[in-house]
C-alpha cells in the first residue's frame, strides 16, 4: 500500500485559517459543558429535583474533537515541517494553564460534592505529567482524560513524521489500525480474569500509549486533510477513512452510532472546504478562542457551584444556568488575563531562541 508522493508538495503549502473548523471546536466544547452539567451531574451527584432536560451526547463531542484534531494538527505539523516547533507550540499552549488548573483542583475538590473523592500524592504527581492513566492513576478532573489522549497523539504524529509514516501514510497508519482492531477487543475480553495482573497492566499502559482506542478517529482526520490537500489518490483516501471507521465501530462496543460518525465526517469535510458559512457566526468564533480554558475550568468548579446553589434552595434550572454563565465568564477571564499573556510571552522567547539557533547554525556552516 505504498503511497504515491507526486502531490506531497501540496501538504506544505500554507492555507488560510478555516473559520468553520474553529467553530467546530467551539461546538465540541459547548457539547461537553452541556453533557457534564446535565447528564453527568445528574448521574454522579443528582439534582435535588429533576432538571427537566438532559444532554447525553458527550461521546459525540469527543468523537468530533478527535477527528478534528487529526485534521488540524496534521495540517499544523506538515505546514511547519519542523516537529520541534510543532511540539513546542502545543506545549506552550497547553502546559502553563493546565498546571495552574491542576493545582487549583486540589482546593476545588475540598468542597462538596467532590470532597468524598480524595486525592493521593501519587495521583497528584501523576496528573502533573498530563498522563496520569499511563501510571495507573485517575485524572483529578475526569474531563482531562481527553487531554491525555491529545498529548499522546502529538507525539504519535511526530513519530510518524520522523519515521516517514506521514509520507507513506498508509504504511504509517495501517499497522496502528490493525493493532487497534485486534488488541483492544482482546484486552477487553481478558479484563474480567486478568485485571490486576502484571502483564495486563503493562499491556493496558502500552494500549494507552499507542492510542489504540482512538487511532481510527485521528486517522480519519488525517486522511480528510490528505483529501483537502489533494495528496495521494482520492479513492485510496476515502477507502482508508471507511476502513478506519470500520475499525472504530468494531472496538467501541456500540457506544457510537455509525450514522453519527458519517455525519461528523461530512460536517468536518464541508467545513474544511468552507461550505458552511453559517458557522462563521461571531459568537461561535469567540467561544473557539476560549474553548481550551472552558474545557479545563468548567467541570469540577461547575459541579461545586451547582451543588452549592442546588442545596441552597435554587431551582435546578437556575443552578444549571448560573453554572453555564459562570463557566463562560471564567474561561473568558482566564484566556484574556492569564493564558493569552503567558502564551504570547513564551512564544516570543521560543521564536527568539529558534532564530538564535538558526543564526548559529548558519555561521557554523560558513
Amino acid at each position: 500500500m505504498a503511497q504515491p508522493s507526486q502531490n506531497a508538495e501540496h501538504v506544505l503549502q500554507p492555507h488560510r485559517r478555516i473559520l468553520e473548523l474553529d467553530s467546530l471546536r467551539a461546538l465540541a466544547a459547548i457539547n461537553l459543558l452541556l453533557f457534564h452539567f446535565t447528564h453527568v451531574y445528574s448521574v454522579k451527584f443528582g439534582y435535588t429535583s429533576p432538571l427537566g432536560f438532559e444532554w447525553p451526547y458527550g461521546a459525540y463531542g469527543v468523537e468530533l474533537f478527535f477527528i478534528l484534531s487529526g485534521f488540524v494538527n496534521s495540517m499544523s505539523l506538515l505546514r511547519r515541517g519542523k516537529p520541534v516547533d510543532f511540539v513546542a507550540a502545543r506545549l506552550i499552549r497547553i502546559l502553563p494553564i493546565f498546571l495552574m488548573v491542576i493545582v487549583a483542583n486540589v482546593w476545588i475538590m475540598s468542597f462538596a460534592p467532590l470532597d468524598q473523592i480524595g486525592i493521593t500524592t501519587a495521583q497528584f504527581a501523576a496528573n502533573l505529567t498530563l498522563l496520569p492513566r499511563i501510571f495507573g492513576q485517575e485524572c483529578l478532573d475526569p474531563v482531562m482524560w481527553t487531554l491525555q489522549v491529545e498529548m499522546m497523539f502529538y507525539f504519535t504524529l511526530v513519530a510518524l513524521y520522523r519515521s516517514g509514516g506521514l509520507r507513506r501514510y498508509f504504511l504509517g497508519w495501517g499497522p496502528l489500525l490493525v493493532l487497534s482492531y485486534f488488541v483492544c477487543p482482546a484486552l477487553d475480553a481478558a479484563e474480567a480474569t486478568a485485571a490486576g495482573s502484571w502483564w495486563f497492566s503493562i499491556a493496558t499502559a502500552v494500549r494507552r500509549l499507542m492510542l489504540l482506542d482512538f487511532v481510527p478517529l485521528f486517522a480519519m482526520g488525517f486522511l480528510l486533510y490528505m483529501i483537502k490537500t489533494k495528496t495521494g489518490r482520492m479513492w485510496q483516501n476515502v477507502l482508508g477513512i471507511a476502513l478506519a471507521a470500520f475499525v472504530f465501530h468494531s472496538i467501541d462496543h456500540g457506544k457510537h452510532n455509525p450514522a453519527a460518525t458519517a455525519l461528523i465526517l461530512g460536517l468536518v469535510t464541508a467545513c474544511a472546504y468552507g461550505k458552511v458559512p453559517l458557522l462563521r457566526f461571531r459568537p461561535l468564533l469567540f467561544v473557539s478562542t476560549i474553548s481550551y480554558a472552558l474545557y479545563l475550568c468548567h467541570n469540577n468548579l461547575g459541579c461545586v457551584l451547582i451543588h452549592r446553589l442546588d442545596h441552597s434552595g435554587y431551582p435546578p434550572v437556575v443552578c444549571f444556568g448560573l453554572a453555564v454563565v459562570f463557566a463562560f465568564c471564567l474561561a473568558t477571564l482566564v484566556t484574556t488575563r492569564i493564558e493569552g499573556p503567558i502564551t504570547t510571552w513564551l512564544r516570543t522567547r521560543w521564536e527568539r531562541y529558534r532564530r538564535g539557533e538558526e543564526t548559529s547554525a548558519a555561521v557554523a556552516t560558513q
